[in-house]
């Protein structure tokens, strides 16, 4: 461990990836895709705090998580890095870029809640608040229920039931107390990114709104999978792989990072 946060380090090569889980997961969820590309590049997969092997030391919000992922990037001489995040882990993903843009030579966000900020500045706090009455499971129920499509596999939904269920309701509400303010600033955390390459990878019913963001880019790519459900990266691994590669060739020929 370097600093607080677990992490499997496996894999040989540049550039290195660093794998970021979403909410309530943890560093299991993107286990396919190492088990690949690990044949050829340095693969980092992190647990959150309070989950997996990290421990549940407060707080929990994304700014922080993106602190330490930053931090880990340091302590590990690792940079830049392709940073892949899933869901929440997108944004989180793009935070680090923000504060630090050294350790970072391209962006993946895997069906992340990326969309014009609300007028009305509202964002998660009515959630927050239902976590922490009824716990993460009946909290987070209703909204888990919509990740899922027809086509989704068992493995996709055990993972679920076995992980994202089983998160702190204090963890868990506590990564979403400062989303509103981040979720806020996502034009100009795209815009940053966008400086790099940058990949959307979208759930058949995307969490996020791709429209919007070909709105504010001029380079992003943008990768929709058809009949896949929230969890896209267990449900099509061959495909989010072969998604993942032919990003890495983007990076390898982007002239904007040479």
């Amino acid at each position: 461990m370097a600093g607080i946060l677990a992490y499997a380090d496996t894999g040989r090569g540049g550039p290195p990836l660093l794998f970021i889980h979403g909410l309530c997961c943890d560093r299991r969820a993107w286990d396919p895709q190492i088990a690949d590309l690990s044949r050829d590049h340095r693969c980092i997969a992190v647990d959150l705090r309070g989950r997996g092997a990290t421990p549940a030391v407060p707080p929990f919000g994304i700014r922080q998580a993106a602190a330490d992922i930053a931090e880990l990037l340091d302590d590990l001489e690792v940079g830049p890095a392709v940073l892949i995040g899933h869901s929440l882990g997108g944004i989180t993903a793009l935070v680090v870029n923000d504060l630090r843009p050294d350790r970072v030579i391209g962006i993946v966000t895997g069906d992340s809640p990326i969309s014009a900020p609300r007028a009305d500045g509202s964002g998660a706090n009515p959630l927050v608040q239902r976590i922490r009455e009824l716990g993460t499971k009946e909290g987070l129920r209703p909204l888990i229920e919509t990740f899922f499509t027809a086509e989704s596999t068992p493995e996709a939904r055990a993972y679920v039931d076995d992980v994202m269920y089983q998160c702190p309701a204090e963890v868990a509400a506590g990564m979403l107390e400062d989303a509103p303010d981040v979720l806020a600033s996502l034009p100009e955390l795209v815009r940053k990114a966008d400086q790099k390459p940058l990949m959307a990878i979208w759930a058949e019913r995307p969490l996020g709104d791709p429209a919007w963001l070909r709105s504010v880019t001029k380079f992003v790519r943008q990768e929709p999978i058809a009949g896949a459900g929230h969890f896209f990266q267990l449900e099509q691994p061959a495909v989010t792989s072969a998604l993942l590669r032919a990003f890495l060739n983007d990076v390898a020929s982007d002239p904007r990072i040479r």
